[in-house]
């Protein structure tokens, strides 16, 4: 039971289930509508971007033992050796497989680029790579192996080949790609002071504040982006509002755990200034 538990906790689909899904579907959308081609795009999607995390986790394990949220959460089994190191890497091979297999009965520019997103998400965590340790290269890709290229997956295997450069499908996998850059400049922040000292993030290097600075102009770049797209391509004007409020909230509740008790602090400073001055 405690073998079975671990290689579901190896998926950690709950870190990403509710979220990551939506591009991959959103580009299948786009290109087909709502059909049972999604389904399809789910499952695939389901086998890739549990592998970025189980593939994510075996090259962590040392990390992770010294990360005590991570240590006290069980996120990774293999540095809590619930797992071990080959069965983590049959799961990786199991989870590439299957998607690759399915994309290549499905179509050839489909195949293509699932294998692109699971080279990204390879290059993310492995040696010598392991571009999550690099300045810069950890969001950048991050952005495209669960933004960007998921939705231009999903576009191609649902029947939309490769798009135009200057087109609707590249602009909004372009909006997608500084989505999930600030998901993960988001997750450094909130991470900081566990990350510092025990492993290396953009924001370790840069610091809290320009951390900040560099979510909020990721979140100008997709909300120009965005609207761009928009006017260029007569987007549906419920449809921009409804992805302009979420580009606009979505930075703002990833850091509500620190961006709530700094507002609380500044509005105790304000009164207790204010009450200061009258006296």
């Amino acid at each position: 039971m405690d073998k079975i538990q671990g290689y579901r906790k190896m998926l950690r689909t709950g870190d990403w289930v509710k979220f990551y899904p939506l591009f991959p579907l959103a580009g299948a959308c786009l290109a087909a509508g709502i059909t049972s081609e999604l389904i399809t795009v789910f499952a695939l999607f389901f086998c890739i971007t549990a592998y970025g995390f189980v593939i994510n986790n075996l090259y962590d394990a040392e990390i992770d033992s010294k990360h005590s949220g991570k240590a006290e959460t069980g996120k990774n089994p293999l540095a809590d050796r619930v797992v071990s190191k080959k069965e983590t890497i049959a799961m990786c091979g199991v989870l590439a497989g299957i998607p690759l297999l399915l994309s290549l009965a499905i179509s050839g520019i489909g195949f293509v680029f699932t294998l692109l997103c699971l080279i990204a998400l390879t290059l993310y965590s492995a040696t010598p790579a392991r571009l999550k340790d690099r300045f810069a290269a950890d969001i950048i890709c991050h952005g495209v192996m669960f933004g960007g290229l998921p939705f231009l997956t999903g576009y191609a295997l649902a029947g939309g080949g490769i798009p135009e450069l200057v087109s609707l499908p590249a602009a909004a996998a372009l909006v997608c790609t500084f989505i999930c850059c600030e998901a993960l400049i988001a997750h450094e922040i909130m991470d900081y002071h566990e990350d510092l000292g025990t492993t290396y993030t953009t924001v370790v290097g840069i610091g809290l504040k320009n951390g900040a600075l560099i979510l909020g102009v990721s979140a100008m770049l997709s909300i120009i982006t965005l609207e761009l797209m928009a006017w260029w391509f007569t987007v549906d004007i419920v449809a921009n509002a409804v992805i302009l409020m979420f580009l606009i909230a979505y930075p703002l509740y990833s850091c509500r755990q620190i961006l709530l008790p700094e507002a609380e602090r500044g509005y105790c400073l304000f009164m207790n200034n204010r009450i200061f001055r009258t006296r």
